[in-house]
């Protein structure tokens, strides 16, 4: 019985201490191969911001890390949506599904390789059209 009990108390810590794992940190200076502009990334408590700048103009999106959804909203040829974003966790891969106004969903998965570059694969899925499959992702260096 006492064997009993201290194997179930120990795969228990197992589970809790797998589960309790860091996440990656993507906070930095990003470049993506092969382009002039280039992101940073700050992260505070459950908040991950990526500022992505282009040509001195810089553009801000939120990510709630905790998957509370987040809404924004963009100027669209037909006039403001609304997008709703909620991130998750696969793993070490962090997973962001934007429902957009227009009725399309974005996938994106961001995660660090063992070299130390980020990936950032998107999947965009528009309605009544079939679901490309995922490309390779676009690869950032961090500088600085």
């Amino acid at each position: 019985m006492t064997r009993a009990i201290l194997s179930a108390v120990l795969a228990i810590a197992f589970v809790a201490g797998v589960s309790a794992q860091a996440k990656p940190n993507f906070a930095g200076k990003w470049k993506q191969t092969g382009s002039f502009n280039s992101w940073t990334i700050t992260v505070e408590g459950n908040k991950m911001t990526v500022t992505m700048t282009v040509a001195g103009n810089s553009d801000a999106k939120v990510y709630l890390l905790d998957g509370t959804p987040s809404t924004t909203t963009a100027e669209g040829p037909n006039g403001i949506v609304e997008n709703v974003a909620t991130s998750t966790w696969e793993g070490d891969v962090l997973v962001t599904t934007t429902k957009t106004g227009a009725g399309a969903t974005i996938i994106e998965k961001r995660w660090l390789e063992p070299d130390g570059t980020m990936r950032v694969q998107n999947t965009f899925n528009f309605p009544g059209k079939p679901s490309p499959p995922p490309g390779p992702g676009q690869v950032f260096t961090k500088v600085g």
